[in-house]
């Protein structure tokens, strides 16, 4: 409790309350100001300079400080141990309160967006595309230039179709379909021809080297340069960034149409692992973001974006916000699904299936379990024979290197028996 406080010293301490109430208020004001606007705000503008704009936390700290001091010095100084130990108590209710009310609100606020994230589940994107609307997708990779949303979901991304630009100083070309090439395939069959058909992901694509030097576009010259009588078309399904789950939904859901004999898949080791590029699911549990806060002071960042479809490059994105129709793919067991995907279209379609690349020990148990034909490069070519610059086995081989490729491609689908054009069935009677 105060004793011998003089007039003067009590006119100063109802002075220094008045300004710390007004503080306060000014402090009230601004909050109230920022609210309506939905973001900062100045309350007086001075030399083009505005006062008091900044983080709203800021000034709700200040206001509250102000106000509790100015409490304090106006009606504690005559009281004594008990009413101070009030004053604390009272203090402490009112944060808990008020932190209390402040964490129901944001999960109120979490809870209605979390009501609302529909845009990346695959399903919600199958109604939007069947209603013919292609929602926006925000992505920053140079890549994103050659890419688009696919049609169907499950493949997440293709090439752009009908594309001719320069990528990373080389010639990229697309045909109608989207594939890297520069003439169009027809889905009618030529009488007397070899269809090849290849899924896979940069390395088949021909990252990196011209339009006409992936080791399919050469594998297509070669064998038509065999004049045997037969025409041979190569079809390069292949987009950068694939797994072994989107090169079986390309091959069941556009290569069957093309009717193959005979498709390659390219193998990678880090096929094991998620696509390049995902479709990104905003976590409304994340701990780094208070969506209260954004929703009463940054309404100039709508958190309708949160839920925005995004390309996210595997570099960058959260695996925790991957789409769980895309997270099951990965693995060994998530490649086992694929390659009996592939299989059994293979056996219902009637075409030869080969995986073809640099294959480490786990894929090719995996295939001898399952049955798959594979050619394991690493096994099969004597490194001596080649110089280094021709990146054999590296996932980006040069131009040298994909040479190497198309010629014992060739020559281990010729020794399967496997170029030879298609005997057409024999008529069901009575058809």
């Amino acid at each position: 409790m105060l004793t011998g406080e003089t007039t003067a010293m009590r006119t100063v301490r109802r002075l220094a309350a008045g300004a710390l109430f007004l503080l306060a208020a000014l402090m009230a004001l601004k909050l109230a100001l920022m609210l309506v606007k939905g973001g900062e705000t100045a309350l007086i503008i001075w030399h083009g300079k505005g006062i008091f704009a900044g983080h709203p936390l800021k000034y709700l700290a200040i206001g509250l400080g102000a106000l509790f001091g100015g409490w304090a010095l106006l009606l504690l100084p005559h009281s004594g141990k008990r009413e101070w130990a009030q004053f604390a108590g009272k203090l402490l209710l009112l944060l808990l309160s008020a932190s209390l009310s402040l964490g129901a609100a944001e999960l109120g606020v979490r809870a209605y967006y979390i009501g609302k994230l529909r845009a990346n589940s695959l399903e919600h994107l199958k109604r939007l595309y069947r209603a013919g609307q292609k929602p926006e997708v925000h992505t920053s990779h140079p890549m994103s230039y050659i890419i688009q949303p696919a049609d169907d979901p499950h493949i997440v991304y293709e090439l752009q179709p009908n594309l001719e630009m320069d990528f990373g100083h080389r010639r990229v070309h697309m045909n109608s379909a989207g594939m890297r090439s520069d003439r169009e395939y027809p889905l009618a069959r030529q009488p007397g021809s070899v269809r090849i058909a290849g899924v896979g992901d940069s390395g088949m694509f021909g990252w990196d080297v011209e339009q006409h030097e992936p080791y399919l576009a050469v594998l297509q010259d070669n064998l038509n340069r065999r004049a045997d009588g037969a025409t041979y078309e190569v079809l390069n399904f292949a987009v950068p960034g694939y797994n072994t789950q989107l090169e079986a939904e390309t091959l069941c859901r556009k290569v069957l149409a093309y009717r193959p004999d005979v498709v390659v898949v390219g193998w990678c080791e880090n096929d094991f692992e998620l696509p390049f590029f995902m479709l990104e699911q905003k976590a409304f549990l994340r701990r780094d973001m208070s969506f209260l806060y954004q929703r009463l002071f940054n309404r100039s960042y709508p958190l309708e974006r949160e839920m925005a479809l995004r390309f996210t490059e595997q570099r960058a994105f959260n695996v925790t916000n991957v789409l769980a129709e895309i997270k099951v793919g990965t693995g060994v067991e998530g490649c086992r699904q694929a390659l009996r995907m592939m299989q059994a279209a293979s056996r219902q379609h009637q075409f030869q299936l080969l995986l073809f690349g640099a294959m480490g020990k786990e894929i090719q148990q995996l295939c001898q379990e399952l049955g798959v034909p594979y050619y394991n490069i690493e096994a099969k070519i004597p490194k001596q024979l080649y110089p280094a610059d021709y990146a054999l086995f590296f996932m980006h081989p040069a131009p040298p290197g994909h040479r190497v490729l198309a010629d014992y491609l060739e020559r281990e689908l010729a020794g399967r028996g496997w170029l030879k054009p298609r005997v057409p069935r024999p008529a069901t009677p009575g058809a």
